[in-house]
C-alpha cells in the first residue's frame, strides 16, 4: 500500500475493540449493521406470518387463539413496514452512496450512528412487549377507538406507539443524512443530470420520509396523550374525532408504500443496465417519474378511507389521483422493458429477481388501480383481495429488488460472489412460493373472506384457497432461508469477486472489493452518466479540478477530509473535516430510548432523566473540537486551489442540515395545524359553548418580545460578519433575554386559562400546540446559550461565524413558527 493510502486508511479507521464498536461510524460499518439488523427483523416478521398462515390453513383451527393471532398480525405488519423495508433501503444508501457518488463518507457520520442505534433500540423495545405478555394487538394501523384507552387499556399499544416512534426517529435522521450527501457531496462534475438513478431514488425517498414519518409521529403523540394524559383528540363525546387518526396515519401510510417502492425501483435501474450491457433507456423520463411519484403519493391517502362516509367530490379527487400514479410507475416499467429488449441480457441470479419483480409488480399495479375505484373498493375493502394486492406491491415490488441488490452488491463489499446455483434455487422457491401464497388470496377475497380474522367457517369455499396459501408460505420461507445459507456458505467458501464482476458502469465498481475505508484516495471526476463505460480515465477533466483532487490525496492526511460541491453542477465549494468517532451519538440514542421506554410504564421521573441524558449527549456531540491542522497549511491550500478549507466543519453542509431541521419542525407544525383545523371544521361553534375566546393581552406582549428577539439576533449576526465580537455578544444576550421574557409571559397566560387539556378536544389542542411552541423556543434558547458561551471563548470571527448563522436561521424559523401558532390559538377564534 502506498504511504498516502496507509495514512488515509489510518485516519479513516474505526476504533478497534469491543468498546470501539460503539464509536464506529464508517459508512460501510453502519450500512452493514443497519441491513443485517433489518434482515433479522424481516425473519422475525416472517415467522409471525407463518404462524398466522398455520392458523388459517383450515377452518375453525385452534392452533392459536384470537388474542395471540391479533398480536402476531399486529407485530407482522408493523415489523415489515417500520423495522424492515425502510431501514433496509436506508442501510443500502448509507453503505453504497459514498462510493456511488465518488466521495469519502456521508456528511454527518455521527448522525448515521445515532440513526442505527435508535432503530435497533426501537425494534428491541417493540419486541420486548412479548416478554411481559403485552404485545400490541390493535393492528399495524392502530385505528381509534380500538387503540384508545377504553378498548386497549394495557401497555400493548403504548409499546406500538412509543417503541416504533424510536425507530421512526432513526429513519428521519438517516433521511436527513441521505439528502445532504446527495445534494452536497457528489464527485466533481457529477451534475444532477449525471446522478445515478439510485441516488435520485434515495433523494425522493428521503424527502418523502420527512413529509410522511413526521405526521405519523405527531399522530402517535396525540394518541399517546389520549391514552396517558387524558386528552380528547379522538374522543367524539368531547369534540374529538376518531377519523382524524385515520387521516394522520394514512398521510404516512400510503406514501410509505412509495417510500419503499421508489428506492427499490432505483436499485432495479442500476442492475438492469449492468446485466443488459447497455445504458438505461429514458433516463430523464425515469427521473421525472420518480419525482412525480413522490409528489402524487401524498395525494392518495384517502383511498384507504372510501368506506368511512366521505363526500363524493373528495372520493372522486382521490380516485383520480390513485389512477394517475400508475402513469409514472408505467414510465419506469416500460423503460426497464425497453432496456432489456434492446440489450443482451445475462441471466444471473440478481437479474432473475429483477424479472420476477417486473412480473409481480405489474399484477400488483393492476389490482391497485382496481381498488382505487370507489365502487370496486366498496366490494373488496377489508377483504383478502386487498391483502393480496398490497403483498404483490410490497413483496413483489420491494422485496424482490432488495434480493436482486443483495446478489448484485454483496460481492463488492465482501469480496465474494454468492453461489449462483443456490441463488437460482433461492429465486425460484421465492417466486413460486410467493405466487402460491398470495394469488389465491385474490380469489378468497372475492369470495368474501374478510382480512384480520383468525378463523372462518367451513363450507364457504375458502378451505382450499387457504390451505394452498399456507403451503406456498412454507415454500417462500424455504427460499428465504436458502438465501441465508447461501450467504454464509459464500462468505466462507465463495469465489473471489474481483473489482467489477458484473462489468457495471457506476463509480463504486472502480474500487477494490471490498473497498478501502476512505473510498477514494484520488476523488473521481465525472463527465458521463456511465463513467466506467464512457470515460477512459476517472481523474481527468478540468485542469483546476484535476489538480485539486490529486492534491487532496496528499493533504490533509491527518484528519478526515471530504469535498463539498455545489448542488446543481457539482463544482467544488470547500474542503471540510468530517466528524470522527464519538460515543455521544450512542449515548443520545440511549437517552431517546429511555424517554420512550419510561413513558410506556408511566415512569415520568425516568423520562426526565432520559431528557437530561439526551440533552447532555447532543451538546457533547456538537462541542467544538480543536483544529487538527495549522492556519498556514489551510491558507496555502486555499490560495493554491481557490476554495475554502474548513477543519472545523463545513459551512455548506451544516447550513443544509439546519434547513432540513427547520423543515422538519415546519412539517410537524403543519401536522398539528391540520389536526386543529380538522376538528375545528367539525364544530359550528369555536371555542365550544361555555369557553370564551382567549384574551389577547399577554399573548400580544409575549409575541412582541419574540419579534424583537429576532431583530436582536439579526443585529448580532451582522456584527460578527463585520468582525465585531462585542456586538455579537450583546445581540445574542438581547435575543436570549427577550425570548425568555416572551416565554415567561406566555406561560403565565396559560396558567390563567379557564379550561384544561382534559376538558374537551379544544382544550387538548390549545395546550398541545402551545407546548409545541414552548419546546421550539426552549430549543432555541439552549442553542443561543451555547453560542454565547462560545462567543465569550472567542471562537467566532469575521472568517468563522457560520455556527452563529445556523443559530440565527433556526431563530428566524422559531419566530415565524411562534407567530403562526399563536395566531392560530388566539386570533383564529376571534375571526371565526
Amino acid at each position: 500500500m502506498e504511504p498516502r493510502n496507509e495514512a488515509l486508511a489510518k485516519v479513516w479507521a474505526d476504533p478497534p475493540g469491543v468498546v470501539g464498536r460503539l464509536y464506529a461510524l464508517q459508512n460501510d460499518t453502519i450500512g452493514k449493521r443497519t441491513m443485517v439488523t433489518a434482515f433479522a427483523f424481516f425473519l422475525l416478521g416472517g415467522a409471525n406470518a407463518l404462524l398466522m398462515r398455520i392458523q388459517l390453513a383450515r377452518p375453525e383451527n385452534n392452533f392459536i387463539g384470537p388474542e395471540l393471532y391479533n398480536q402476531f398480525f399486529t407485530m407482522h405488519g408493523s415489523t415489515m413496514m417500520y423495522l424492515f423495508a425502510v431501514p433496509m433501503l436506508e442501510g443500502f444508501a448509507i453503505l453504497i452512496l459514498p462510493f456511488l457518488l465518488g466521495t469519502r463518507e456521508m456528511p454527518f457520520p455521527r448522525l448515521s450512528v445515532f440513526s442505527y442505534f435508535t432503530f435497533l433500540f426501537g425494534g428491541i423495545l417493540f419486541y420486548s412487549s412479548f416478554l411481559i405478555g403485552a404485545a400490541p394487538d390493535a393492528g399495524w394501523f392502530a385505528y381509534t377507538p380500538l387503540s384508545g384507552p377504553e378498548f386497549s387499556p394495557g401497555p400493548g399499544m403504548d409499546f406500538w406507539l412509543l417503541a416504533l416512534s424510536v425507530a421512526e426517529v432513526g429513519a428521519i435522521a438517516a433521511g436527513v443524512e441521505i439528502i445532504i450527501a446527495i445534494l452536497k457531496m457528489r464527485a466533481p462534475g457529477m451534475t444532477i443530470s449525471r446522478m445515478p438513478l439510485f441516488a435520485w431514488a434515495m433523494l425522493v425517498m428521503a424527502f418523502s420520509i420527512l413529509f410522511a414519518f413526521i405526521p405519523l409521529i405527531v399522530g402517535s403523540l396525540l394518541l399517546e396523550l389520549d391514552r396517558q394524559a387524558g386528552t380528547r383528540f379522538f374522543d367524539p363525546t368531547a369534540g374529538g374525532s376518531p377519523i382524524l387518526w385515520q387521516h394522520l396515519f394514512w398521510i404516512f401510510g400510503h406514501p410509505e408504500v412509495y417510500i419503499q417502492f421508489i428506492p427499490a425501483a432505483g436499485l432495479v435501474s442500476m442492475i438492469v443496465p449492468a446485466f443488459t450491457r447497455r445504458p438505461i433507456a429514458a433516463y430523464t423520463l425515469i427521473t421525472m417519474a420518480m419525482v412525480a411519484t413522490g409528489f402524487i403519493s401524498f395525494g392518495l391517502w384517502v383511498h384507504h378511507m372510501f368506506t368511512v362516509g366521505l363526500p363524493q367530490v373528495a372520493m372522486t379527487f382521490f380516485a383520480v389521483a390513485s389512477m394517475m400514479i400508475a402513469l409514472p410507475s408505467g414510465v419506469q416499467f416500460f423503460a426497464w422493458v425497453a432496456t432489456i429488449w434492446a440489450g443482451r441480457p445475462v441471466y444471473k441470479t440478481s437479474f432473475l429477481f429483477v424479472i420476477g419483480f417486473l412480473a409481480l409488480f405489474a399484477l400488483g399495479g393492476i389490482t391497485g388501480v382496481m381498488v382505487g375505484s370507489p365502487p370496486f373498493d366498496w366490494q373488496v375493502h377489508d377483504s383478502f383481495f386487498v391483502v393480496a394486492h398490497f403483498h404483490y406491491v410490497l413483496v413483489g415490488g420491494v422485496l424482490f429488488p432488495i434480493f436482486a441488490a443483495l446478489y448484485f452488491w454483496i460481492p463488492k463489499f465482501s469480496g465474494k460472489v454468492l453461489d449462483e446455483r443456490l441463488g437460482r434455487w433461492n429465486f425460484w422457491l421465492m417466486f413460486i412460493g410467493f405466487n402460491i401464497t398470495f394469488f389465491p388470496m385474490h380469489v378468497a377475497g372475492i369470495l368474501g373472506m374478510p382480512r384480520r380474522v383468525y378463523t372462518y367457517l367451513p363450507g364457504a369455499g375458502l378451505d382450499t384457497w387457504n390451505l394452498v396459501a399456507t403451503g406456498g408460505a412454507f415454500i417462500l420461507a424455504a427460499g428465504t432461508l436458502l438465501f441465508v445459507a447461501n450467504l454464509f456458505y459464500s462468505l466462507r467458501r465463495g469465489a473471489a469477486a474481483g473489482d467489477n464482476p458484473w462489468s457495471a458502469d457506476s463509480l463504486e465498481w472502480s474500487t477494490t472489493s471490498p473497498p478501502p475505508n476512505y473510498g477514494f484516495a484520488v476523488l473521481p471526476i465525472v463527465r458521463s452518466r456511465h463513467p466506467l463505460w464512457e470515460q477512459e480515465a476517472l481523474h481527468q477533466g478540468d485542469e483546476k479540478v484535476e489538480r485539486l483532487v490529486r492534491a487532496l490525496s496528499e493533504w490533509p492526511t491527518t484528519w478526515r477530509a471530504a469535498l463539498a460541491t455545489s448542488t446543481l453542477e457539482a463544482q467544488p465549494e470547500e474542503v471540510f473535516r468530517v466528524s470522527g468517532p464519538s460515543l455521544w451519538p450512542f449515548i443520545a440514542s440511549v437517552g431517546v430510548m429511555i424517554i420512550f421506554a419510561a413513558e410506556i410504564f408511566r415512569l415520568h421521573l425516568l423520562t426526565l432523566g432520559g431528557v437530561l441524558v439526551l440533552t447532555v449527549a447532543i451538546i457533547g456531540w456538537h462541542w467544538p473540537e480543536k483544529p487538527v491542522t495549522t492556519a498556514g497549511e489551510e491558507i496555502a491550500f486555499a490560495q493554491e486551489h481557490g476554495l475554502a478549507v474548513r477543519p472545523d466543519g463545513s459551512r455548506a453542509v451544516s447550513r443544509a442540515g439546519m434547513w432540513l431541521a427547520i423543515l422538519s419542525l415546519v412539517i410537524a407544525l403543519s401536522s398539528f395545524l391540520f389536526s386543529y383545523f380538522y376538528i375545528r371544521l367539525e364544530h359550528d361553534v369555536w371555542p365550544p359553548a361555555g369557553i370564551a375566546a382567549p384574551e389577547l393581552t399577554w399573548m400580544a406582549a409575549g409575541t412582541a418580545a419574540i419579534l424583537l428577539s429576532g431583530g436582536a439576533m439579526a443585529w448580532g449576526l451582522r456584527a460578527i460578519r463585520q468582525g465585531n465580537q462585542g456586538m455579537l455578544k450583546v445581540g445574542l444576550a438581547l435575543a436570549f433575554g427577550l425570548a425568555a421574557a416572551g416565554l415567561a409571559l406566555q406561560l403565565y397566560d396559560f396558567s390563567q386559562l379557564p379550561f384544561g387539556w382534559q376538558d374537551n378536544a379544544y382544550g387538548s389542542l390549545f395546550y398541545t400546540l402551545g407546548a409545541y411552541a414552548f419546546l421550539w423556543l426552549l430549543a432555541g434558547l439552549v442553542m443561543n446559550g451555547l453560542a454565547q458561551l462560545w462567543a465569550w471563548q472567542g471562537r467566532y470571527s469575521a472568517q468563522q461565524y457560520w455556527a452563529v448563522e445556523n443559530v440565527a436561521l433556526f431563530w428566524y424559523g422559531l419566530v415565524a413558527g411562534w407567530l403562526i401558532l399563536l395566531a392560530t390559538l388566539y386570533l383564529a377564534p376571534h375571526l371565526t
